[in-house]
């Protein structure tokens, strides 16, 4: 066994102790509001600094086991530090090749001639825009006015 084995099973059973014979036993996060209402006695102010201290161990062991990785193999290490990003590229992959680029979407933004207005016969005259009061009429209807 360890050194950092050892901290940690005496972490643990600190917290199992001061647990032993708790109705409710939900320990706050150290430092937070709920953890600086907890009278001083109470035992899971305790546990949460222990838990704290636990956790700060684990991640400056796991800095110290990059930081060596990074000098021994550095093609190991970078594998290792960005394989959550590359996990996430996988993710997202197939809904970025099912979105459009940006030059399908200028082409979809470009402006079409205007089409030339038409009256139907049967149907009420067409209103001209940027020209009111001027109608266009279909050219049956047009003779017959």
């Amino acid at each position: 066994m360890n050194t950092a084995d050892a901290t940690e099973l005496w972490a643990e059973h600190q917290v199992t102790m001061l647990a032993d014979g708790a109705q409710d036993w939900t320990v706050p996060t150290y430092g937070s509001l709920a953890w600086s209402q907890l009278p001083p006695d109470d035992p899971r102010r305790f546990a949460a600094v222990v838990e704290a201290a636990e956790h700060g161990r684990r991640q400056a062991a796991e800095e110290e086991r990059l930081e060596q990785l990074a000098d021994d193999d550095p093609a190991a290490w970078y594998a290792e530090v960005i394989a959550g990003a590359n996990d996430e590229a996988r993710r997202l992959a197939g809904r970025l090749a099912r979105m459009r680029t940006l030059a399908e979407l200028e082409a979809v933004r470009t402006h079409r001639p205007p089409h030339q207005l038409r009256a139907t016969p049967g149907w009420p005259p067409v209103a001209i825009p940027g020209q009111p009061g001027r109608y266009l009429y279909p050219t049956a209807y047009a003779a017959a006015a």
